[in-house]
């Protein structure tokens, strides 16, 4: 009876060696409170991620105008319409067109590159010496860009 004790007391503390610590309770419970922390940030973020994608955010369309200002610059001819822009560079024709809710860019009238998304309309007009870009997105909020260009602008053709 006395062997059997003493085998049963080896088991409780292999038991005790393995067993959930105060050390590994502080770390789970650290752990618990960052996530916690960070969730009511991540929901917000969530919540507002709807108001970003009905409308153009204002960084998408300064890179899209920038874009657009290089290429008209380094063109060697220009055709201005109300709907569309043909620039002529190197031998190539490139074509910016409204395609449903989105800009358009098209090289030889092949291709498919979208710019700039959710417009509910867009035009080009003819200023001396370039071009002024406006833009109105889905929310109705209004943007507009100026491209100077030092070549002679073609003729609206209708």
């Amino acid at each position: 009876m006395l062997a059997r004790i003493k085998k049963t007391s080896k088991n409780v503390h292999l038991l005790n060696d393995s067993g959930y610590t105060l050390l590994e309770m502080l770390i789970a419970m650290m752990i618990l409170l960052v996530i916690a922390s960070i969730l009511p940030i991540g929901l917000r973020i969530i919540q507002n991620e709807g108001v970003f994608v009905s409308g153009i955010q204002r960084m998408e369309w300064e890179v899209f105008s920038s874009q657009v200002k290089k290429e008209i610059r380094a063109a060697d001819e220009m055709t201005v319409r109300t709907d569309r822009i043909l620039l002529r560079k190197n031998g190539k024709v490139i074509l910016y067109e409204k395609y449903g809710t989105n800009m358009r860019r098209r090289v030889d009238y092949q291709g498919h590159e979208i710019l700039i998304q959710n417009l509910s309309s867009f035009q080009f007009e003819k200023i001396p010496m370039g071009v002024q870009i406006i833009a109105t997105d889905l929310n109705g909020e209004l943007f507009s860009a100026r491209a100077h260009n030092f070549i002679q602008i073609g003729e609206v053709t209708p």
